[in-house]
């Protein structure tokens, strides 16, 4: 059995037995892992307020080969949601981010890349940005990461790059951009307005003061993305649409 101390982000709980709860926390090291935590449920547990989703906190657990749980010790929280999620825009938010992460990253792989954009996506929304600029932003990067974002700047149906001065259209179906000569049916033309708030999204990091354009299209370039490989939508990702609208 080996000991580990991580600094994890909490993806999700789920209760086990009358006192336990099976948490699910994403670490830099080792990807996505999946534990119990022995007295969780308890009314003054070691782990109150250290289990909230999206909250950083080092983690420390035991490992033993073979076995698809690992024991957690303990959870000392580093920067708790808890402040989030006052505002229900940003509690639901949370949520969002947390499912993505459980769903796109695996399990005990090394996932450095979808650390730092957990981290970078919080400290936004403790800067002060808005929900909707931070959910566009997390979507396009957690799909880029993960290789299933379109390249805006090549035809996904011959290849050739796709100049500034020509619409960029999504196709769906492939999914991805596609020039004129290559559309097939109904496509989303994004505006120049759109465009270039999803080539800033892909070149730099997120301005929490900043308040881009174009972020219904390309929440849509994205869930039409997501939706297309995993075959339906997350359940926070329909709840989130609402609200945002």
């Amino acid at each position: 059995m080996r000991l580990h101390a991580s600094d994890s982000f909490v993806l999700g709980t789920h209760a086990l037995r009358e006192t336990d709860r099976i948490v699910s926390f994403l670490t830099r090291e080792t990807g996505k892992k999946r534990g119990v935590a022995r007295g969780a449920r308890r009314p003054k547990s070691a782990f109150s307020g250290a289990l909230e989703p999206m909250t950083e906190a080092r983690v420390v657990y035991y490992e033993k080969e073979g076995r698809e749980l690992v024991s957690i010790n303990a959870a000392d929280p580093i920067r708790p949601s808890f402040a989030l999620s006052k505002e229900l825009d940003k509690a639901l938010l949370l949520s969002t981010l947390a499912e993505s992460l459980e769903t796109f990253v695996s399990e005990s792989d090394p996932a450095e890349p979808f650390y730092r954009l957990a981290r970078h996506a919080m400290d936004a929304l403790f800067s002060g940005a808005r929900a909707a600029p931070v959910a566009a932003y997390f979507d396009v990067w957690i799909l880029k990461l993960s290789g299933l974002f379109p390249a805006p700047r090549e035809c996904a149906g011959c290849g050739r790059p796709l100049e500034a001065s020509e619409p960029l259209l999504f196709d769906a179906r492939r999914p991805g951009f596609v020039g004129a000569e290559c559309r097939q049916g109904e496509v989303l033309r994004l505006t120049p307005d759109a465009r270039g708030t999803l080539t800033a999204f892909l070149s730099g990091p997120l301005d929490p003061a900043a308040e881009p354009p174009g972020l219904a299209e390309i929440a849509q370039v994205a869930r039409l993305s997501r939706r297309h490989f995993l075959g339906h939508e997350l359940k926070s990702q329909r709840v989130l649409a609402e609200i945002l609208g």
